[in-house]
């Protein structure tokens, strides 16, 4: 087994096999299988005494579930080796032509060079750094990617909060309203029986309405944020990835991280007719 898929190996041992992350707070059942105790605990259909293990499918109960203390540390250490044990295999790559270390990058070519590539005539006008400086910069970028899509999608997350406040206000008003036109109307007796009946209508329409138009808003809010969600995903992977698959996947992740932040959530609010009043 060679250096890489020791490393890939060392990564499966300590990943959650549900959220596909390093292990949080890992708990082991009597089956032998670990997994985060929230990813766990979110897989249950309902609240009940037991659990289905994601892996194996054997039953599980919360009382044979045991803190893997050890495997949380592993975990730990695991996550902070992983960027040097990856470095570490920068420039060891070999090029077929000439046997030699690959050790730059053509930006042109978006290619791995050796010292005979480097001195090529066709590189001569290009662009051509050392590998470990474009990992780097590519880091460094995807990185700041990262944070600017967690504080992205905590807009959108802050927008669909106060959405599902103004949802249940909206309810609220709904039933306030409707109270408030039957005891005006029926003050003034059957002369505005059939004004009644249209106002009552027109408001259930309008909150109809606008719950329809807030539902629809809101799941556009949950997509956006599952597509900055997704995004954060595939930069975190990419960041574990080889240096030049890294920056092969770089301009697409940028170009879609261009366009989720021209994105600008909304609130919708629904339009009220007047209530109705007499002197």
């Amino acid at each position: 087994m060679d250096r890489r898929d020791l490393i890939e190996n060392l990564k499966g041992h300590l990943t959650c096999s549900i959220c596909l992350g390093y292990f949080t707070d890992p708990v082991t059942g009597k089956c032998g299988h670990s997994f985060c105790t929230e990813c766990l605990l979110q897989c249950r259909e309902r609240t009940t005494e037991t659990l289905t293990c994601p892996e194996c499918r054997g039953v599980m109960t919360y009382s044979d579930l045991v803190p893997n203390r050890h495997l949380q540390n592993l975990s730990i250490i695991g996550k902070m080796l992983r960027p040097h044990l990856v470095q570490s295999m920068v420039g060891l790559t070999t090029c077929d032509q000439h046997g030699e270390q690959e050790k730059f990058f053509c930006e042109e070519d978006r290619r791995l060079l050796c010292d005979y590539c480097l001195s090529a005539p066709e590189h001569k006008d290009h662009q051509v750094l050392p590998l470990e400086t474009v990992a780097n910069k590519c880091k460094d970028e995807l990185q700041e990617t990262q944070t600017v899509l967690a504080i992205k999608e905590k807009e959108f997350e802050t927008i669909l909060d106060q959405s599902r406040r103004s949802k249940a206000c909206c309810q609220e008003n709904e039933y306030t309203l409707k109270h408030l036109a039957i005891s005006e109307y029926g003050k003034i007796q059957n002369f505005l029986w059939d004004e009644e009946y249209k106002y009552l209508a027109r408001i259930h329409q309008e909150s109809r309405d606008g719950l329809i138009k807030m539902k629809e808003n809101m799941d556009k809010l949950t997509q956006q944020i599952q597509n900055l969600q997704q995004l954060k995903l595939e930069v975190e992977k990419n960041l574990d990835k080889e240096p030049l698959e890294m920056l092969q996947n770089m301009k697409g992740i940028l170009e879609r991280n261009g366009e989720l932040l021209l994105q600008e959530p909304e609130i919708v609010s629904p339009f009220w007719t007047p209530a109705p009043s007499h002197a």
